[in-house]
């Protein structure tokens, strides 16, 4: 049989019903292509109608914003010290009575200008000019006569009978054991109505690039047992953390450019020991902050209770610095814990791209 279909087939004979077979199936495979075109149509139409509603619907949401930083390098036609003279007295009456925090040689209101202003510090002059008498960009005429010296322990409060309207603590509160007690002691220096007057480092811009915030847990939990001195952790997440940027270890916003680390590994390992002695007061920024975490850290340490003081005002980082002046009369941020948040959440996502030289 099969013998039979060969020879047929090589003869060009086709068997009966051979060729009505072969047209239906060709109709048939027509029909569905014809159907499957249609379908493809369809669909395609489809997916242009849904791309169209898709636009329509992203049209009507809120354009998402890039991160973003909201720092100066300069305000036109001030000067750094314009600026934080404008910041620091922008709530204070005519002619304060102020206290100017351990101000060296670096006074941002001095008497010698006029200001009715008292200083405290560790040392007196003498022993401030002796202390940066090897940093030749300091002025040793720049030094005032200190009013009030603390010994080692000594409480503020307790020391100066005087009170103020104005406390200025430039670049002091990042120093300081325990912030809470620190904010304490600062407001018993207050008269009514008296404003506390902060200048603090923006993290972003230091050598604190890479160091997290200050929590408030270690803040509150500072104040139940304050050290008194910086501790071995403390000494050590700076000195290992420190970092310079293009050879400074502060700099202006927008910057471009690698980093380094400060400190040598053995250079961290000694002076963590020498800090577990607790024999002797080591320098250190103990708290880091950006400008809304601040906020927040005040506005909740105030909300629980652990500072009577509230903000009065506040300006964004110029250069590298931010300012924050609060008083036990103050009326508050006027923001939402959830508002503060999403501002301190946002600071953190302005952090430039770390590159580091090799």
């Amino acid at each position: 049989m099969s013998r039979a279909r060969n020879t047929l087939k090589k003869l060009g004979v086709r068997r009966p019903g051979t060729a009505g077979r072969l047209e239906g199936q060709v109709a048939e495979l027509r029909q569905r292509n014809k159907s499957l075109r249609e379908r493809s149509e369809r669909l395609a139409a489809r997916v242009a109608r849904l791309e169209s509603e898709k636009k329509a619907l992203r049209a009507q949401l809120p354009k998402e914003q890039p991160a973003r930083t909201t720092a100066v390098a300069e305000l036109p036609g001030l000067s750094r010290l314009d600026v934080r003279r404008k910041c620091v007295l922008a709530d204070s009456g005519p002619d304060p009575l102020i206290l100017e925090i351990g101000p060296a040689h670096n006074a941002i209101l001095p008497k010698r200008e006029g200001y009715k202003t008292r200083t405290v510090d560790y040392l007196d002059r003498a022993g401030l000019i002796e202390r940066y008498k090897d940093f030749s960009q300091y002025d040793p005429d720049d030094i005032e006569d200190v009013d009030y010296v603390l010994a080692p322990g000594a409480a503020m409060a307790d020391v100066i009978t005087e009170r103020f309207d104005l406390v200025v603590a430039s670049h002091v509160i990042e120093h300081t054991t325990s912030m809470i007690d620190f904010l304490t002691e600062c407001t018993k220096l207050l008269a009514p109505g008296g404003i506390l007057a902060l200048v603090v480092p923006d993290h972003r811009y230091c050598y604190d690039r890479f160091r997290e915030r200050a929590s408030l847990s270690r803040v509150i939990d500072a104040s139940l047992s304050p050290p008194p001195v910086h501790t071995m952790g403390a000494v050590i997440e700076e000195r290992i953390n420190a970092s310079r940027h293009r050879n400074t270890t502060a700099w202006l916003p927008g910057h471009q450019g690698t980093y380094t680390f400060v400190h040598p590994l053995s250079s961290v390992i000694d002076s963590g020991e020498d800090a577990r002695k607790a024999d002797r007061y080591i320098d250190t920024h103990n708290w880091v902050a950006t400008p809304h975490h601040l906020r927040l850290l005040v506005q909740d340490l105030h909300d629980l209770g652990f500072t009577t003081l509230r903000e009065v005002s506040f300006h964004d980082t110029v250069r590298h610095e931010f300012f924050l002046n609060l008083s036990a009369e103050g009326p508050g941020t006027g923001l939402s814990r959830e508002h503060l948040m999403a501002l301190s959440d946002e600071e953190r996502r302005s952090l430039d791209h770390a590159v580091f030289a090799d």
